[in-house]
């Protein structure tokens, strides 16, 4: 065995030193991205927090938009009473101007009517 060894002992070596070689070559060629397993667990986690801030946005966007829909309903609402006020208060500074410029008895029977007596 001995013999053998000392024989081929070349051999061998450039046998083993081809595979280390090889081992090293495949290791250069691969393509990697650099990241270790965890930093690609960090990123994949960031991007599950990502989507769920998403998702909750969405969320808030869309009763944002119910909200929104209400208040046009009260503005609107309110702009009604604004104009019927201004409609009643025409109307009551025309009857003033009416009474101020009516005579006694004009005055006298818009009283009656309006109170029954």
């Amino acid at each position: 065995m001995r013999k053998f060894l000392n024989d081929n002992f070349k051999y061998i070596l450039i046998g083993i030193g081809t595979v280390v070689l090889y081992i090293l070559l495949m290791d250069l060629m691969t393509p990697s991205n650099g990241m270790s397993k965890e930093d690609l667990k960090k990123i994949e986690q960031i991007d599950k927090d990502i989507n769920l801030l998403i998702e909750s946005q969405k969320k808030l966007d869309e009763s944002i938009n119910e909200y929104k829909k209400e208040i046009e309903k009260i503005d609107s609402t309110i702009s009604n009473i604004k104009v019927k006020k201004e409609v009643v208060n025409n109307y009551y500074e025309q009857k003033g101007k009416e009474i101020k410029d009516a005579d006694v008895t004009q005055v006298d029977s818009l009283l009656r009517l309006r109170y029954k007596f």
